[in-house]
């Protein structure tokens, strides 16, 4: 340390006695690194550490001495400088470990002495206890003892009248589960059925379940078709079983025509579907229609083929959002 500060002053005093050597970024940092480390508790914690980032910074600054603007100064300086911020952080582990440790150990004797001044507090209600129960048996009447009885009896009835409350609760508790299978069974029955009547997958925004333009609608109409009316039928009642999830009813068209009309045509085939979902009973406050257009295409709108699949209608459920385990 002595030695270090020395180094520091000399080569400061020639810095002011006009050396024209101007010192090296690098080297400053060094020096202000190892002199925040040496004030901390680096000596006492790793003091191999410290030593080795002092013997850099004596190499850094014996090359300043006779190469000053020689990369090379430049780059004991940095090694240096490394060396003691790592002697510091070194330090601060090794220190906030000791600080942990010595908290642990007071936790775990303090714990042991609430265990310890636990038992004996019991131990003498006990003592009391028993005593008292003794006094009692010696100094009690035929009154009080038939006082005590029904007592006891009264308290035995309330004892019996909690376990069955427990027991009701507990009953209350298995019935409440078993609804929450159920629930969960019916609704993947429900997306099961689904997957049945239509195309179903699994997105990030929710089940999609896309439905064919071909049997809901006429070509450039918006009113149901009959048999679209049957397909529907089954499809409002597997998504009724989802237990009023949100849904979004997306119209699509393919690209023939312009987008004016085809966003207008696809909204008006999205608010006939909701519409008559709702009809069959789902709840108007749970669903929405939207018009995509012919924006969002699903396969080429080159071939009749394409054009088909583009003209679809897809009804988005939302997924529930998660609630905590308790």
């Amino acid at each position: 340390m002595k030695t270090m500060q020395f180094l520091i002053i000399a080569t400061l005093i020639a810095f002011v006695a006009g050396c024209a050597a101007k010192v090296p970024s690098e080297l400053v940092n060094a020096r202000a690194a190892y002199q925040h480390a040496s004030e901390g508790p680096a000596e006492k914690l790793v003091p191999a550490e410290l030593h080795k980032a002092h013997e850099a910074l004596v190499q850094a600054e014996q090359s300043f001495q006779k190469e000053p603007k020689s990369d090379k100064t430049k780059d004991l300086a940095y090694v240096a400088q490394r060396k003691a911020e790592l002697a510091g952080a070194l330090a601060d582990t090794a220190d906030a470990k000791a600080k942990k440790d010595k908290a642990d150990a007071e936790y775990l004797k303090q714990q042991a002495e609430m265990v310890k001044q636990g038992k004996q507090a019991l131990s003498e209600a006990e003592k009391q206890h028993s005593e008292a129960l003794a006094a009692i048996a010696a100094e009690q009447a035929a009154k009080e003892k038939e006082k005590a009885n029904a007592e006891l009896q009264k308290q035995q009835a309330e004892i019996e009248k909690q376990k069955q409350e427990m027991s009701e609760s507990q009953k209350t508790t298995a019935e409440a589960l078993a609804a929450l299978a159920a629930e969960k069974a019916s609704k993947e029955k429900a997306e099961a059925d689904l997957a049945k009547l239509a195309a179903v997958k699994e997105e990030e925004r929710g089940l999609v379940v896309t439905l064919s333009g071909s049997i809901l609608f006429r070509s450039a109409e918006a009113t149901l078709m009959s048999t679209a009316k049957e397909k529907l039928d089954q499809v409002a009642k597997a998504l009724i079983a989802v237990h009023a999830r949100n849904l979004i009813v997306e119209g699509h068209t393919d690209s023939r025509g312009s987008e004016s009309y085809n966003q207008g045509l696809s909204q008006r085939r999205a608010d006939a579907v909701r519409d008559y979902l709702v009809q069959k009973g789902y709840p108007a406050d749970h669903i929405q229609a939207r018009g995509k257009g012919k924006g969002s295409p699903i396969a080429d709108n080159a071939s009749p083929e394409g054009r088909a699949n583009n003209r679809r209608v897809e009804i988005v459920i939302e997924r529930e959002a998660q609630t905590p385990n308790r």
